[in-house]
C-alpha cells in the first residue's frame, strides 16, 4: 500500500520522526539525498550533473546528492541561488562538507549567466530549489533559474517536488519546473498526482527515508493510498467449480437512447468481459429496436414510459447490480427513470453520465438511497452535481471527491488522470492508466466493469478494482501496440481478461 500525503502531513511526518522517534533531521536529509543520488547516477551518460540549490532543506538535499555523485566518481557542479552565509542548519553542514571534500560550488546573485552557461553542457540538471515547502508565488532569481532549467536540453530531475508546484494541490505558483523525473522523499505527495503537478512531475521515483514508519503514519495521517493489485485480487475472489451465471452476477444496464445506443452496448459488453454472468440492456423501445440488431451475448428489455413502474420492475427481477446513465438522455422520462433507480431501488447501482446530470444540484437526495451507490463522474459532471465549475473541481480533486462522497454517502469515482475513488472515510488513487484512455466510450466501459464487480463486492472495493482493471487494460494495450493513441473503447473490454489474469 502506497500512502499519499499533503504538504502539512509530510511536515508533521518529519517532525514526528525527529521529535518522537529521535531520528536526527540530518539523518533524514542524508537518506533522502543518498537515495536521490542513486536514482540520478543510473541516468547519467556523458557530461556533468548540474545541481541548482536553494537556501533551505531542499537545497541541502541537493548538496547531499552532489557529495554522493562525487563519491561515485561522477562530475557534479553545484550552483547555489544566494550567498554562502544565507544557508543554515542541516543544509549548512552539508554545504561545508561538500566544500571540504573539494566539491565545485558556485554562489550566485542576481546574475545567473554562469548557470546558463553550465546548463548548456549538462547531462542532467537537478532542481533542488524549493521542494515541498513553497506556499508563495516564485519570483526573482529563483523564477529566472526555473526558466533556465526548463530551457535546458538536458534531463531535468526534481528533488521531492518540482520547484514552483504546490505540494498539496499541484497548482503552479507563478513558475514551475517541468521535470523529466521527480525523486520524492518518504511518500508520494498529493500535488504530484493532481493538477498541473501531475504533468510537470514526469516519472516519479519514491526514495525510502530508512525507517519503519507505520506508527508515524498512524499518528500524522495520510490523505489517500494508491490502489494495490493485491487488494484488487482479493476483491475479485476465487470461483468454485460449480459456479454458474447467476453466481457470477446479473447486471442490468439502463442506458441508451436514439443516436446513443453505442454507450449501452459498451457498458453491457464490458460487464460481461469483467466477469458478469448475464448482462441485459433495458432502454426505450426505439433504442432497443436499434440495439437488438447489434447484440450477441447481451440481452434486452423494453421500458414503457407510459407504465414505467411495471416495465422497470420486470427488468429488475433477479438483478445483482444496475448500471444507469450512459447515453440515457436528458428528458423527463430519463429523469423519472434515474430517480426510480438511483433513489428508490434497494440493490447496488452504478450511476454514470446522464444519470449524474439528472441529480445535479441535489446530491443529498442520494444519502437515503436504500442500497449501495457508486457514482462515476468526470470533472464536468461532478461540477454539475455539486453546483461548482470544472475548474473548481480540478483545482483540488481530492477535496472535490471527498465533498461529493460526504454529500451523497456514496462511493465517488472522479475520473481523469490518476482517478480517485472516495468514500466519506477513505480515498484511493489509481496510478495506472495512460492517455490512450482519452477516447469516446472509455467511461461507459468503466461503468460496466464496476457494475460487474459490484455484483459480489462492497461498493468501494468494486469501484477501486474496476478503476484499476480499466487502467491496467489500457496500459497493456499501449505496451502491446506501442502507441499512445488509437485505442477504441471496445479494445479496453477485449483486454480485460488479460488484465484480470495479470492481477491474479
Amino acid at each position: 500500500m502506497i500512502p499519499i500525503l499533503t504538504r502539512e502531513q509530510m511536515r508533521a511526518y518529519d517532525a514526528h520522526a525527529i521529535d518522537n522517534c529521535h531520528i536526527a533531521s540530518l539523518v533524514l536529509m542524508e537518506n533522502a539525498g543518498r537515495g536521490a543520488a542513486e536514482v540520478i547516477a543510473e541516468q547519467v551518460t556523458d557530461g556533468p550533473v548540474v545541481l541548482v540549490c536553494g537556501h533551505g532543506n531542499n537545497g541541502g538535499d541537493g548538496l547531499v546528492v552532489a557529495r554522493h555523485l562525487l563519491a561515485a566518481s561522477l562530475d557534479a557542479e553545484v550552483y547555489v541561488l544566494g550567498e554562502r552565509e544565507a544557508i543554515a542548519g542541516d543544509a549548512r553542514i552539508n554545504l561545508e562538507a561538500l566544500i571540504g571534500l573539494g566539491g565545485n560550488v558556485h554562489f550566485l546573485g542576481d546574475d545567473l549567466e554562469p548557470l546558463r552557461t553550465a546548463l548548456i553542457g549538462a547531462n542532467i540538471a537537478v532542481d533542488a530549489i524549493f521542494g515541498t515547502g513553497l506556499t508563495r508565488e516564485v519570483a526573482g532569481p529563483q523564477a529566472h533559474a526555473i526558466e533556465l532549467l526548463n530551457d535546458a536540453l538536458s534531463l531535468v530531475v526534481a528533488l521531492d517536488m518540482p520547484s514552483g508546484i504546490d505540494a498539496t494541490t499541484g497548482a503552479v505558483l507563478g513558475k514551475a519546473i517541468e521535470a523529466d523525473t521527480t525523486v520524492t522523499f518518504g511518500h508520494l505527495k498529493t500535488g504530484l498526482i493532481q493538477g498541473p503537478g501531475a504533468k510537470l512531475a514526469g516519472n516519479i521515483e519514491i526514495v525510502d527515508l530508512g525507517m519503519p514508519d507505520a506508527d508515524i503514519l498512524s499518528a500524522v495521517g495520510q490523505t489517500a493510498t494508491a490502489i494495490d493489485a493485491d487488494d484488487v485480487n482479493d476483491t475479485l475472489g476465487d470461483r468454485e467449480v460449480d459456479y454458474h451465471k447467476y453466481h457470477a452476477g446479473s447486471v442490468l444496464v439502463i442506458a441508451g437512447s436514439l443516436g446513443k445506443t453505442g454507450a449501452a452496448l459498451l457498458t453491457a459488453n464490458a460487464a460481461l468481459r469483467a466477469g458478469a454472468g448475464i448482462a441485459t440492456i433495458a432502454s426505450w423501445p426505439a433504442a432497443v429496436d436499434s440495439i437488438e440488431r447489434r447484440v450477441g451475448e447481451v440481452m434486452t428489455a423494453r421500458l414503457d414510459p407510459s407504465d414505467l413502474e411495471l416495465s422497470l420492475s420486470a427488468a429488475l427481477d433477479r438483478r445483482a447490480a444496475v448500471a444507469i446513465g450512459p447515453g440515457l438522455g436528458l428528458d423527463d422520462d430519463a429523469r423519472r427513470l434515474t430517480d426510480a433507480i438511483a433513489l428508490g431501488w434497494s440493490g447496488a447501482v452504478v450511476i454514470d453520465a446522464d444519470a449524474i446530470v439528472h441529480l445535479a444540484g441535489r446530491p443529498e437526495a442520494l444519502r437515503d438511497a436504500p442500497g449501495a451507490r457508486v457514482l462515476t463522474p468526470h470533472a464536468g459532471e461532478l461540477a454539475q452535481l455539486l453546483g461548482k465549475t470544472s475548474a473548481e473541481i480540478e483545482a483540488d480533486r481530492f477535496a472535490a471527491a471527498r465533498e461529493a462522497a460526504a454529500a451523497t454517502n456514496a462511493t465517488v469515482v472522479l475520473k481523469g488522470n490518476n482517478t480517485i475513488v472516495a468514500t466519506q472515510h477513505t480515498i484511493e488513487v489509481c496510478l495506472a492508466g495512460n492517455p490512450v484512455l482519452a477516447t469516446a466510450g472509455s467511461g461507459d466501459v468503466l461503468t460496466g466493469i464496476v457494475a460487474a464487480i459490484l455484483c459480489h463486492a462492497p461498493a468501494h472495493d468494486a469501484a477501486a478494482a474496476g478503476v484499476y482493471l480499466h487502467a491496467l487494460a489500457a496500459d497493456r494495450w499501449r505496451d502491446r501496440v506501442g502507441a499512445d493513441r488509437g485505442m477504441v473503447a471496445s479494445d479496453i473490454s477485449d483486454e480485460l481478461p488479460a488484465a484480470v489474469a495479470a492481477v491474479r
